[in-house]
């Protein structure tokens, strides 16, 4: 494949990459560059996890990157999910890797846990390498990552090994590309600031948007906004059956005309429309009858101009992501065990 075609595979959907024309470089050198995501693993998978990183991870392995989930175990440990029971959290990670698989990752992808690797001292050398080459006030600017205030260092004090564990990750899997959501942008850019001071190889930062909860946010800062599946109406889980989808999406926040900040519009934006290339919406004829759009611009025009009611936009985006779903749902029906084990772990708590 000619590395203009690879380069637009890696940004599509994309919404930030550190640097363009590092990552132009890294692919016009050859060879098999290495990236990851991580992730922790603390629960049922919401859409915004499940289709974005699918859809960006299988991106990189049509690029030719040999590609990493890193099931962060110990890392979910340090930030208290699933009762800082770390089984509890590897029986997650299996599901996670069932997710995925259901999602449509290619099976080249290769999956880690840092169970793997936090016996080797060699490790955490590179963690307190870290540590020494930051300051207290950068360790805490990242706590971010987390999905924690700066503040809450103070509270526990495993909080600020995270970063500098996240940092030593990247170095210690040997990575080119390090990719996450906008979320993880403070732990990359991290890495970027102390890696020319170790010693380390540069590695290319790349971030894609973050789904927002189904509340709306307004003004509310992306990271403070996004989907989380700590709160449940506020999210559509992979494993929601298809009624909770329509009755989640039904109730999200979708003002008339309303076309920045509106959750309902971005599910389509974000993973609707590049998924399925239009995106259909069935209506009586007596509201003009069913319509289809052509892309994003068209939907959001039409939206944003009264032409498309509210209710219409729901069912629509309901009725797409229950078509992407479906094969999530007859993969779980072919492989239930960890779901159930997962499910079992939740319901204990």
């Amino acid at each position: 494949m000619a590395v203009d075609d690879r380069l637009e595979i890696v940004l599509r959907g994309a919404e930030e990459v550190v640097t363009r024309e590092e990552l132009r470089a890294l692919l016009d050198r050859g060879g098999i560059p290495r990236a990851y995501v991580g992730l922790e693993p603390s629960g049922l998978m919401h859409i915004g996890t499940g289709f974005l990183v699918a859809s960006k991870v299988s991106d990189l392995v049509r690029a030719g990157f040999h590609t990493t989930v890193f099931l962060a175990d110990w890392h979910a440990y340090i930030n208290d999910k699933l009762g800082g029971d770390l089984r509890a959290i590897q029986v997650c990670g299996e599901y996670f890797k069932d997710a995925f698989r259901a999602l449509g990752v290619p099976d080249a992808v290769e999956y880690r846990y840092a169970n793997d690797f936090v016996g080797h001292p060699g490790y955490w050398q590179k963690v307190l390498q870290v540590s020494k080459a930051s300051s207290v006030a950068r360790i805490k600017r990242a706590l971010t990552i987390m999905g924690r205030k700066e503040e809450e260092g103070e509270l526990d004090a495993s909080k600020l090994v995270y970063p500098a564990m996240q940092v030593a990750d990247i170095s210690w899997m040997d990575l080119d590309l390090a990719y996450g959501g906008m979320d993880q942008r403070h732990a990359h850019m991290l890495y970027r600031d102390v890696a020319p001071r170790l010693g380390w190889k540069p590695v290319i930062a790349l971030h894609t948007p973050l789904l927002p909860g189904l509340e709306g946010g307004g003004r509310m800062d992306p990271v403070d906004a996004k989907m989380s599946k700590s709160r449940p109406d506020a999210s559509v889980l992979i494993n929601d059956p298809p009624a909770e989808v329509e009755r989640k999406v039904a109730k999200a926040f979708c003002p008339a005309k309303g076309t920045e900040g509106n959750p309902v519009l971005e599910i389509a934006r974000t993973i609707l429309v590049p998924r399925q290339g239009t995106l259909s919406i069935l209506r009586d004829r007596k509201f003009g009858g069913d319509v289809e759009y052509a892309s994003f611009a068209e939907l959001a025009g039409a939206y944003g101009r009264g032409e498309l009611h509210p209710k219409d936009l729901k069912a629509g985006v309901a009725a797409g992501l229950n078509r992407a779903l479906e094969p999530v749902r007859a993969y779980f029906e072919r492989h239930p065990e960890n779901l159930a084990s997962l499910r079992a772990v939740l319901a204990s708590r």
